[in-house]
């Protein structure tokens, strides 16, 4: 008889502990939605600018060549801290990039304050052409024209677009 009670006890004090804990858990998830839906867009930080970085264009107005370019821009730009740089690459604004189309209404649709593109001007040789454009009055910040013949080093180009937008963002490198 003793026994059962003791067995008792155990299971009333394992329901009371298995209790406490559900309370508790629930409570915390409650709390940091209700915290998440408070706080709303003031996550990100004063000051942050937002660049969004468009598919580059080949000649035939399609990536081409620069296949994965705009990947590796966006990749470079994110390794900066998010406190200082928010990137939305070409997985993002492609499906809002439209042949002919204003590169500003794209970095509008996503907040961005700048955004980067890039295109191929027929030539001999072909030069690729890139920009960054602040979105709010469409002010060109950079430019810069690279010649992109038949022996093209995609690294280096990528590296010296990457690293002269850096220097106009004033970005850490």
């Amino acid at each position: 008889m003793e026994g059962s009670i003791r067995i008792e006890d155990r299971q009333t004090a394992a329901r009371r502990t298995l209790t406490t804990l559900l309370i508790t858990v629930t409570a915390l998830f409650v709390g940091s939605i209700l915290f998440m839906v408070v706080r709303g867009d003031r996550s990100a930080p004063e000051g942050r600018r937002v660049l969004a970085v468009l598919p580059f264009q080949g000649p035939e107005t399609g990536p081409g060549q620069y296949s994965g370019f705009s990947e590796g821009l966006t990749a470079y730009f994110g390794r900066a801290d998010p406190n200082d740089l928010g990137v939305f690459g070409p997985a993002s604004t492609s499906q809002h990039v439209q042949a002919g189309g204003d590169p500003l209404a794209v970095g509008r649709t996503f907040d961005a304050d700048m955004v980067l593109v890039g295109r191929e001007v027929p030539g001999n040789p072909p030069t690729l052409v890139a920009e960054l454009f602040r979105v709010d009055d469409g002010m060109t910040l950079w430019r810069g024209e690279f010649e992109v013949g038949p022996d093209l080093d995609r690294r280096t180009l990528l590296l010296r677009v990457a690293t002269e937008v850096t220097e106009v963002l004033d970005l850490p490198r």
